[in-house]
């Protein structure tokens, strides 16, 4: 089963996804990251329908069955941890200051790939350490 990469990006009040092949050109937008994972799935789904019935190419990766790989920005895990994860606990668990956390999911500054890393593997520390209390 192909794997189809998908960006998933917070924008000023919408989480917006786009196929990272550039040349597949779907993009959607959605209120919660569940819903944009649903909108951008449909539109490759009528994307593929359209290629179909106006006999186009179909992208290799969208031939059969395939399904969507989803990478979220460094923004767009901070919008949707933050209903679950505070900024100070985020803070304490990567060493990253908490401005700089806002700095990031504002927009007004982009991580390098390290300190994506670092917010990422402490998202999934302190989700690890919530799982024990259950």
């Amino acid at each position: 089963m192909e794997k189809v990469l998908i960006n998933i990006d917070w924008v000023p009040s919408n989480f917006a996804a786009a196929t990272a092949d550039e040349n597949i050109p779907c993009v959607a937008t959605g209120r919660t990251l569940e819903e944009v994972e649903k909108n951008i799935v449909d539109a490759l789904n009528f994307h593929v329908n359209g290629l179909k019935e106006d006999s186009e190419p179909v992208p290799d990766c969208l031939h059969g069955e395939w399904e969507p790989e989803f990478r979220l920005t460094t923004r767009a895990q901070l919008k949707y941890t933050d209903n679950y994860i505070t900024r100070k606990a985020l803070s304490k668990e990567t060493g990253i200051a908490e401005q700089q956390l806002s700095h990031y999911a504002n927009g007004l500054r982009h991580p390098r790939p390290q300190m994506q890393d670092r917010i990422t593997a402490g998202i999934v520390s302190i989700c690890r350490r919530l799982t024990l209390v259950l």
